[in-house]
């Protein structure tokens, strides 16, 4: 009956090939044709095998709505016969009144028969009419609840391993009362869509709704079950992926202890990860051992229904096989640690680092459990054995990930070790960690020196973070140096590591910087001091006036702090010395020291004067190579000048003599004048 099935769809679907887009529409004219015919049935029957047949949702529109347009003209039709026959009635009552003298015979029939006789026929004539109504009304209803089963039929025969589609149809059975049509639906769909094909959907899901429908809508435990066992021990079903697999053996696992069968369910927990089940060339049944899923149920399964050491040997089997995530690894040495097992759960954080090394993620995370569990577990009892726990870890942990692991080494030192080691440690810690790390590293070993060793003893290490830092990192630890140094009253010392920061201190990036060091020189320093330290922010500003910022370098919009001005800062330094300022040698422009001058410049005009005489005097004939000399002019244009009408004259080493008036030929001036 299947091949003969086959072969009537087969035929079928290659004449809708044939009949391509026209299927529809010739389906539609072959009804219409027997409705005009009077052949109702007929067309019915039409539309029927139209609907069992089309394989296009547009067709599939065509027909059904031709469908229901047929079906209600005949509802329209029926009800127009009623109402004539009603009013054929009417008038037929008429004409009896009317004609009540016509022939005794009538009258003698009458009232031999009895009225009753005569309603009984027009009633049964008006039930036999309301009967046809009713029906044609109860198909048309039917029909029109059917369209969403009729339509997901439609698309099946589109694609029959469709999944998401045979799911919906045994939800629309469902959803009309239908259980027993959507079980048999789901039960159709094993048999026809195959796993290597299937859309929309894991064939592993068809099982899982079959299973709930007879567990919990049919209430048939053993429905169930049989489905079950035929999917995962008889293979009934060929999957492809064996986690489509392994989810039907987890929903039989789960069916059985829903039904409180312990026994039983643990026993297929351990049956389905033992690699013997199915069939072995299966390759679904094959990957059943290495899957997760069936793992992690296997694990609760034990820790909570199995004994101790069929627990153990599940985690053993697991890390053997090579199965074990690192998850699993801290759950046995958790469950071992529970137990009582130390050593044990020791040995299992072992077995996982060997599977799971640096730089895997989860080395991490078993390394500081396993860390933690031990110096739980021992204190300082096993100190040795916790120092070459740290170093392995140490060797082995990429730069990344080890700052945790130093700051839990150092800690433990502190504790239960030397002090000398601890700071070694925290030396490491700051030559391993990566370079953004670095400058917090710094300045927790340099608290630890502090604490342990003294204040003198950071100087060597805040030398060295301020070597291997980058600038702007290496410019704050300069302002910690010179505020400790402040601190022990070494002002020299302070401001020699004020002047080598400033180097690193872009002004315009690092104001705070700049800022400190004001601070300091105001409350510490002299006017000598102060000059110095903005001859030094001079220097930096014209080494740094090439690098260009973006604004967020910048700090945009962050508030503008008001700083001292030069002035107001002098005038502090000269109060706090009991020095008297003179005004008149404060520098003309703010920021800048006035150079030794022998002159004092008065204004623009005394400027282009002095020009002017310069020019005047170097535009004079060579006599010889008698170099100028500026400072020369300068003084000579301190004194008076005085008139002089002898030929000669010499100013600053300059001479100038007469021209002879051989040069001017006929235009020289005449001696006698």
């Amino acid at each position: 009956k299947q091949q003969q099935t086959k072969e009537a769809t087969n035929k079928s679907q290659a004449v809708n090939h044939r009949l391509g887009e026209m299927e529809g529409t010739l389906w539609t004219r072959l009804a219409e044709y027997h409705v005009r015919a009077g052949d109702f049935e007929l067309a019915r029957s039409v539309y029927e095998e139209a609907l069992d047949a089309i394989t296009r949702v547009r067709d599939f529109s065509l027909v059904f709505d031709a469908y229901v347009r047929f079906e209600e003209g005949v509802i329209e039709a029926l009800m127009e016969l009623m109402e004539d026959e009603d009013e054929e009635g009417d008038e037929d009552g008429m004409k009896d009144d009317k004609g009540e003298s016509m022939g005794d015979e009538n009258d003698d029939l009458d009232i031999l028969l009895g009225d009753h006789v005569n309603n009984a026929v027009a009633a049964d004539e008006n039930a036999g009419a309301s009967a046809d109504v009713e029906l044609a009304i109860s198909r048309a209803e039917h029909l029109t609840s059917r369209r969403p089963l009729l339509l997901n039929r439609v698309l099946l025969r589109q694609n029959p391993h469709n999944v998401g589609e045979w799911i919906k149809r045994s939800e629309l059975y469902n959803d009309l009362g239908e259980v027993d049509m959507a079980a048999a639906a789901l039960e159709e769909s094993l048999k026809t869509v195959s796993s290597r094909k299937a859309v929309n959907g894991s064939p592993s899901t068809l099982v899982l709704t079959l299973v709930d429908i007879y567990e919990n809508q049919q209430k048939n435990v053993d429905a169930a079950r049989n489905l079950l066992e035929r999917i995962c021990s008889k293979n009934e079903y060929e999957f492809q992926d064996s986690e489509d697999l392994a989810q039907c053996h987890a929903a039989w696992v789960e069916l059985e202890l829903r039904q409180e069968n312990w026994d039983m369910s643990l026993e297929l927990a351990r049956r389905a990860v033992s690699g013997n089940i199915g069939r072995k060339g299966s390759k679904a049944a094959r990957g059943l051992s290495r899957s997760l899923r069936l793992w992690n149920l296997l694990f609760d399964m034990e820790e909570s229904l199995g004994t101790i050491q069929t627990t153990k040997d599940a985690y053993d089997r697991a890390l053997e096989w090579k199965v074990a995530t690192p998850s699993h690894v801290l759950n046995y040495a958790s469950f071992l640690k529970e137990k009582k097992y130390f050593e044990e759960s020791f040995a299992a954080y072992e077995r996982g680092l060997g599977l799971f090394q640096f730089p895997h993620a989860g080395a991490t995370l078993l390394w500081k459990n396993y860390l933690t569990d031990f110096l739980e577990r021992y204190g300082g009892s096993k100190t040795p054995r916790a120092r070459e726990l740290f170093d392995r870890c140490l060797a082995e942990c990429p730069s990344e990930n080890a700052s945790e692991f130093y700051l839990l080494y150092g800690d433990y030192e502190e504790n239960h070790g030397l002090t000398k080691r601890a700071l070694g440690v925290y030396e490491r810690m700051c030559n391993a960690v990566p370079a953004a790390e670095k400058y917090t590293a710094y300045r927790l070993y340099i608290a630890k020196a502090i604490q342990y060793l003294g204040v003198t003893s950071a100087r060597p290490i805040y030398e060295a973070a301020i070597s291997t830092l980058g600038d702007g990192p290496a410019s704050r630890i300069c302002l910690e140096y010179a505020k400790m140094e402040t601190g022990l009253r070494e002002t020299d010392r302070a401001r020699a590591v004020l002047v080598y920061g400033a180097q690193l201190a872009d002004p315009r990036r690092d104001p705070d910087y700049w800022k400190a060091w004001h601070e300091f020189e105001v409350s510490h320093g002299n006017e000598e001091t102060f000059r110095e330290m903005l001859r030094v922010k001079r220097s930096v500003q014209a080494a740094f006036s090439t690098v260009n910022y973006n604004s967020a370098e910048m700090g945009a919009g962050a508030p503008k702090v008001e700083t001292l001005t030069e002035e107001s800062a002098l005038e502090m330094i000269a109060k706090s010395e009991g020095v008297e300022v003179d005004s008149k040698k404060q520098p003309l422009i703010g920021g800048f020291v006035q150079g030794k001058r022998k002159a004092e410049v008065a204004d623009l005009g005394e400027v282009e004067r002095r020009a002017a005489r310069l020019r005047q005097a170097t535009a004079a004939p060579d006599t010889g190579g008698d170099e100028i000399d500026i400072d020369d002019i300068d003084d000579d244009e301190e004194e008076e000048e005085e008139p002089s009408n002898s030929a000669a004259r010499s100013t600053t080493g300059v001479t100038e003599k007469a021209i002879p008036a051989a040069l001017y030929g006929g235009l020289a001036p005449s001696t006698e004048k």
